[in-house]
C-alpha cells in the first residue's frame, strides 16, 4: 500500500515560533518519522489485533493461557516485523508498506491492519493536547512579567535612578573628573611645601646689609703741585732756548721743578677710601614670596580637603549605582527571558489550536494514493538474494586481502622482496627445501653451492661468504647446510665459522680434532666435524673475526691466512649486524647473502640489513629467500 505524506507534515514547532517549510532535508525526516511509527510495536500489535480479534478471558486458567498466548504473540510479533515492509521512495513523499506472504488474502489483510493502525496511532500521536496547559503557563509568565517590572520600578526609586546607564556614565565621568582635581591638588600642594622649604633655607643664609658703593683714590684737594710743575717745566723749555745751562735762573727752575715733584710724591703716598651699605632687597623680595606660599599651601590644603569629600560621596553613589546596576540586570534578563517564553507560549498555542485543527482533517495531511495489491501468483527472491549474498562475500573478500596486501610488512613471494629492497634474488627455496636435514634440503643446499662455486667477483671467486639473516636459528641451520655441500664437492677444506653455535661445535668436538690456527694479535681455534673436509670454528671471539676491539687491517690478515688455510669460509653474521665488528666483517668477505624468511622477516629490518652492507662498503650478491609456502597458483601472486 502507498501512502502520501502531505507538506504540512513538514513543518515542525520551534521554541520561538512554528519553523516554515524547510525543504527536502525537512519532508524526509517527517517521512522517516512516519516509518518509524509503522514499524513501532504499538501499530503491529493494533494491526494483529485487527487481523484476529480475541476476546479476553479470565480465571486462573486462562492466566495460564494468556502466558502462552503472550509468548505466541512475541514469536508472532516477531514473523510479522520480519515480512513486513516499509520504505520511503526516493525522492518523493510517499511511503509503501509491503507485506510478504505465501497467503495472498493474508498479504492484502495484513496491509488493511497495518494502514488502519497507523493512522489510529498516527492521530493520537500529532493531536496536541496541551492546550489547557499552555493556557495555564500562559497566565503563570504574565503573572511573572508583572512582579518582575514591578521589582524593577522599586529598584529605581530606592536608588533614585531614572536611567541606570546614563547615570553611571555620569557617575564615572564625574569621579575621573574630581579624581584628577584631586591629583592636581596634592601635586600643587608637594610643590608649594618644596618652595616654601627651599625659601625659607634662602632666606635664612641671606645677610641683613649688602654693599651699596665703594670709593678709593690717593686725590688731595686743592693740590697745585700738579699744576705748578707743569708750568715750571714749559717756562724752562723756554729759557732753556734762550739762555745757557749754566745760567742761575735756569738752574732756579730745576730747583724748583725738584721741589714741586717731590710734593707730588708724598701727596701719592696719602690714598683716601669710602664705602657705602644698605638694607638687602633680597629678604624683601624672599619674605614676600613666602607669605605668598604660606597662604598658597592653606588654600590648596582646603581645596583638597573638599575634593576628599567630594570624591568619598562620589564614589558612595558609584557603589550604590553599581548594586542597582546589578539588580537591573539580573531583573531586566529575567523578564527578557519571560517575554520570550511568553512570546513563545503564545506563537505556540495559536500553531497548536491550527495543527489540532488539520489533524482533525485526516485528508489533509495523509492521503491513500493507491489501494493494498498483491500479484496472482506469488515469487521468491531466495535465488536473487543468495546470489547477491555471494557476489558481497567475494567483494569482501577482495577488500579483505587488498587491505591485508597494504598493510603487511613481511614477504610472500621473492618478487616482493626484489621489488621492496631493489635487491636482486640469487635463489629461492620452498618450505619443503628449507628443510636442510631432508633430502631435498641437502639437494637445495648443492644447488646452492654449485651457484656459488660459479660466480665470479673481478674474475675471481668467491671463497669467504657471509650470510646475514634475523632468526639465528635459520641462519645457522642454513650456514651449515651449505658449508656441508661445498665440503660435499671435493674442492677442499670448508671453514664454518658462527659465533651462536660454537660452544655447540665445541662440545661435540673431540681433542684429537681441535686445531688452533694463528691470526695475527690472536688465534682461532677449529674442530673438524664429522666430514673430513668440514671444519668449524669454536672460539671465534678470541680472534680479529670476533674481537671487537680488532682493526680492519687485522681482520683483512686473518682473511688472508684463511684463504691459504681452506679453499672455502662459509661466515653466519653473529651478534647485531651494525656492530663495529660486523660492519669490519661485511667489508671483507667476497660476498655477502641476505637471508629472507617467507612471512617471517620484516621488510624494514631486511631493507637496514641491505644499508648496513652496503654503507660498509660489502659487495651484496643478493638475498637468499627461504621458507616460501604456495598457497594460490603462481599466476595470482604475481597479479597481487
Amino acid at each position: 500500500m502507498l501512502l502520501r505524506v502531505g507538506a504540512a507534515e513538514a513543518s515542525q514547532d520551534g521554541l520561538g515560533e512554528p519553523r516554515p517549510y524547510q525543504g527536502e532535508e525537512a519532508v524526509d525526516r517527517a517521512l522517516q518519522s512516519d516509518v518509524a511509527i509503522i514499524r513501532s510495536q504499538p501499530v503491529i500489535t493494533d494491526a494483529l489485533d485487527r487481523m484476529s480479534p480475541e476476546p479476553p478471558s479470565t480465571g486462573l486458567r486462562n492466566r495460564v493461557d494468556r502466558v502462552l498466548r503472550a509468548r505466541a504473540e512475541r514469536r508472532t510479533l516477531e514473523r510479522f516485523n520480519r515480512d513486513l515492509s516499509v520504505g520511503v521512495k526516493p525522492r518523493s513523499s510517499v511511503i509503501r508498506i509491503a507485506f510478504t506472504s505465501p497467503d495472498r488474502e493474508r498479504a492484502l489483510a495484513a496491509v488493511e491492519a497495518v494502514s488502519a493502525a497507523y493512522v489510529a496511532r498516527r492521530s493520537l500521536l500529532y493531536l496536541n493536547g496541551g492546550g489547557g496547559r499552555q493556557d495555564g503557563q500562559i497566565e503563570h509568565y504574565a503573572a511573572m512579567l508583572d512582579a518582575t517590572e514591578a521589582e524593577i520600578q522599586r529598584v529605581r526609586l530606592d536608588y533614585d535612578v531614572l536611567d541606570i546607564t546614563k547615570d553611571v556614565a555620569l557617575t564615572s565621568d564625574r569621579l575621573d573628573g574630581l579624581t584628577g582635581r584631586m591629583a592636581q591638588a596634592r601635586e600643587r600642594l608637594s610643590v608649594v611645601g618644596a618652595e616654601l622649604i627651599a625659601t625659607d633655607r634662602t632666606l635664612s643664609r641671606e645677610p641683613a646689609r649688602v654693599l651699596d658703593s665703594q670709593e678709593r683714590t690717593n686725590a688731595t684737594p686743592n693740590d697745585e703741585a700738579r699744576n705748578t710743575l707743569l708750568r715750571l717745566r714749559q717756562e724752562r723749555t723756554h729759557v732753556a732756548a734762550q739762555y745757557a745751562a749754566d745760567w742761575p735762573g735756569l738752574i732756579e727752575l730745576d730747583a724748583k721743578i725738584a721741589s714741586a715733584q717731590t710734593q707730588i710724591a708724598e701727596n701719592n703716598l696719602d690714598i683716601r677710601s669710602s664705602e657705602r651699605t644698605v638694607r638687602n632687597p633680597v629678604i624683601s623680595e624672599l619674605a614676600s614670596r613666602r607669605a605668598g606660599l604660606a597662604i598658597e599651601r592653606d588654600a590648596v590644603s582646603r581645596q583638597a580637603a573638599e575634593l576628599a569629600a567630594q570624591v568619598e560621596a562620589v564614589r558612595q553613589r558609584a557603589n550604590q549605582l553599581r548594586e542597582a546596576d546589578m539588580r537591573l540586570h539580573d531583573l531586566e534578563r529575567s523578564r527578557a527571558a519571560s517575554e520570550t517564553i511568553y512570546r513563545a507560549l503564545l506563537v505556540s498555542r495559536a500553531g497548536s489550536r491550527i495543527e489540532d485543527q488539520a489533524l482533525d482533517d485526516h485528508s489533509t495531511s495523509l492521503r491513500v494514493v493507491q489501494p493494498p495489491t498483491a500479484p496472482l501468483r506469488g515469487r521468491s527472491v531466495r535465488p536473487a538474494l543468495a546470489l547477491a549474498g555471494l557476489l558481497l562475500g567475494i567483494a569482501a573478500a577482495i577488500v579483505a586481502v587488498t587491505v591485508a596486501t597494504v598493510l603487511r610488512q613481511t614477504f610472500i613471494t621473492p618478487d616482493e622482496a626484489e621489488r621492496a629492497l631493489r635487491v636482486p634474488r640469487f635463489m629461492d627455496f620452498d618450505a619443503h627445501e628449507s628443510a636442510w636435514r631432508s633430502l631435498a634440503g641437502s639437494k637445495a643446499a648443492d644447488r646452492l653451492a654449485d651457484r656459488l662455486a660459479d660466480v665470479r667477483i673481478d674474475a675471481q671467486p668467491v671463497r669467504i661468504v657471509q650470510i646475514l639473516g634475523e632468526d639465528p636459528t635459520s641462519r645457522a641451520r642454513l650456514a651449515l647446510a651449505l658449508a656441508r655441500a661445498m665440503a660435499r664437492r671435493g674442492e677442499g677444506q670448508v671453514l664454518l665459522i658462527d659465533g651462536d653455535m660454537a660452544d655447540r661445535y665445541r662440545a661435540s668436538a673431540s681433542p684429537q680434532n681441535l686445531r688452533r690456527l694463528p691470526t695475527g694479535p690472536g688465534h682461532l681455534d677449529v674442530a673438524q666435524m664429522g666430514e673430513p673436509a668440514l671444519w668449524a670454528a669454536v672460539a671465534p671471539g678470541t680472534s680479529s673475526i670476533g674481537d671487537a676491539r680488532s682493526s680492519i687491517e687485522d681482520l683483512g690478515r686473518t682473511m688472508i691466512l684463511l684463504r691459504n688455510a681452506f679453499a672455502r669460509v662459509i661466515i653466519a653474521a653473529d651478534g647485531p649486524f651494525d656492530s663495529p665488528a660486523a660492519l669490519r666483517r661485511h667489508s671483507v668477505a667476497d660476498a655477502n647473502l641476505l637471508m629472507i624468511t617467507a612471512e617471517v622477516t620484516r621488510g624494514p629490518v631486511a631493507a637496514r640489513m641491505r644499508d648496513t652492507v652496503l654503507s660498509a662498503g660489502g659487495d651484496l650478491l643478493g638475498f637468499l629467500f627461504i621458507q616460501r609456502r604456495r598457497y594460490i597458483p603462481e599466476a595470482i601472486y604475481r597479479w597481487l
